[in-house]
């Protein structure tokens, strides 16, 4: 093996380790996109930060339900730091209501880049031309649509859904291909694992699909 070749290989395992952190329940090395930071505010609370940009010392969970429930049910946040910390005891909750804004804000942002088509006949066509990546159906909407490879979530009601994309109510969303859809991709799946119930289908109609 050439010396340049050994070279990029350990650049590959040094960024690698360097996305990596230990999960305060369950001590496993994970990727960063597999976890929830948070950190501890001047009034020493356990904060969320989503989107890793709050400044202070991280403290990562395994991003599931039940991994965020024993943190703060065995009170690890403060044993981490070894100090007295408050931390909710609904925390899974307060996390999976912060995803929603989130996801709710990328349908805003979607609008506004035009990859949103609106509406069930609209829906139904892009799906039939294979042109959707993300498909929202209220939670109250009956549908057979075929999504195909999209990927399907029933996370929000017609009213949410509708707010976020400058209607009264909406009971299909189909989101075309783009880097906002891997966004909301990416953010459902952490919503799914967080809240008290799936709300993600696979093509297959299989719960947790994406």
């Amino acid at each position: 093996m050439s010396t340049a070749s050994i070279i990029a290989r350990q650049e590959t395992k040094a960024r690698a380790e360097k996305n990596l952190r230990r999960c305060l329940v369950t001590g496993d090395m994970r990727p960063k996109d597999e976890l929830i930071r948070f950190v501890v505010s001047p009034d020493n609370a356990v904060i969320p930060d989503l989107a890793c940009e709050l400044p202070g010392r991280g403290l990562w969970v395994t991003a599931a339900r039940a991994a965020i429930a024993d943190a703060a049910r065995k009170n690890l946040f403060a044993r981490a730091v070894k100090a007295p910390l408050k931390a909710d005891p609904d925390l899974a909750d307060k996390i999976a209501g912060m995803l929603k804004k989130r996801c709710l804000g990328l349908l805003g942002l979607a609008r506004g880049a035009g990859i949103a088509v609106l509406g069930q006949p609209q829906v139904e066509a892009a799906l039939k031309a294979n042109k959707i990546a993300v498909l929202l159906i209220a939670d109250d909407a009956k549908s057979d649509l075929n999504a195909g490879k999209a990927a399907v979530s029933r996370a929000f009601t017609r009213d949410q859904l509708g707010a976020a994309l400058g209607h009264e109510h909406l009971a299909y969303v189909g989101l075309k291909p783009h880097g906002l859809s891997a966004k909301l991709v990416f953010e459902l799946t952490r919503l799914d694992k967080i809240a008290d119930k799936a709300h993600i289908e696979d093509a297959n109609g299989e719960s947790g699909g994406i």
